[in-house]
């Protein structure tokens, strides 16, 4: 595949989605040629907000020098990116709406794409609770992904049912994130 970039939006290292994204990656590595890195944004020490003024159509980039700054550029080198969220209230967590508000710089005056075509992506949502709309929510983080100029490799979705349910127990959905990440492994890049 070449450079796969997984974003962990999750406050949680040990969380659903934290786990989801650790096991296609662990079907990434291997005796492969992937160059792989994962940020776990509940690390970084400065993350700060889009401030919508605009800056980055003239510049081509997001022009914000914190910490987010290398994982946007990453981004937008890799062949493949993992994004993976927990569900918070009806939506993404903070942290992944925070990265997806600065991924505006993906987008030109006229709000088309500036990534190069063929930019893969897996997007990984999990929720506590069964009550929420988790592939609503799941759907239009997709799409808005797509808006961004990725094409959706896969969408795994995950409700460990207010705990009574672990990731970690269930090894069908495990197995899936490693076998796609397998999948990963050695294929040409775009």
């Amino acid at each position: 595949m070449g450079k796969i970039v997984a974003v962990a939006c999750s406050p949680k290292s040990n969380g659903s989605s934290s786990r989801i994204t650790d096991a296609f990656l662990d079907g990434a590595m291997g005796l492969s040629t992937n160059f792989i890195t994962l940020y776990r944004l509940s690390k970084f020490r400065s993350i700060q907000d889009c401030r919508r003024n605009m800056a980055c159509k003239t510049s081509g980039k997001c022009v914000i020098n914190d910490d987010m700054a290398k994982v946007l550029e990453d981004i937008a080198d890799a062949d493949c990116v993992v994004f993976s969220t927990p569900i918070y209230f009806d939506g993404p967590c903070a942290l992944y709406k925070l990265l997806e508000d600065r991924m505006f710089s993906f987008l030109d005056n006229d709000m088309n794409s500036v990534l190069k075509p063929g930019k893969k992506a897996l997007l990984i949502v999990t929720s506590y609770y069964p009550e929420t709309r988790l592939k609503e929510v799941a759907e239009g983080l997709a799409n808005t992904l797509r808006k961004f100029g990725f094409e959706i490799m896969d969408v795994i979705t995950y409700c460990d049912q207010m705990g009574e349910e672990p990731v970690e127990k269930n090894q069908d959905v495990l197995h899936e994130a490693k076998q796609m990440g397998l999948r990963m492994r050695n294929t040409p890049t775009v």
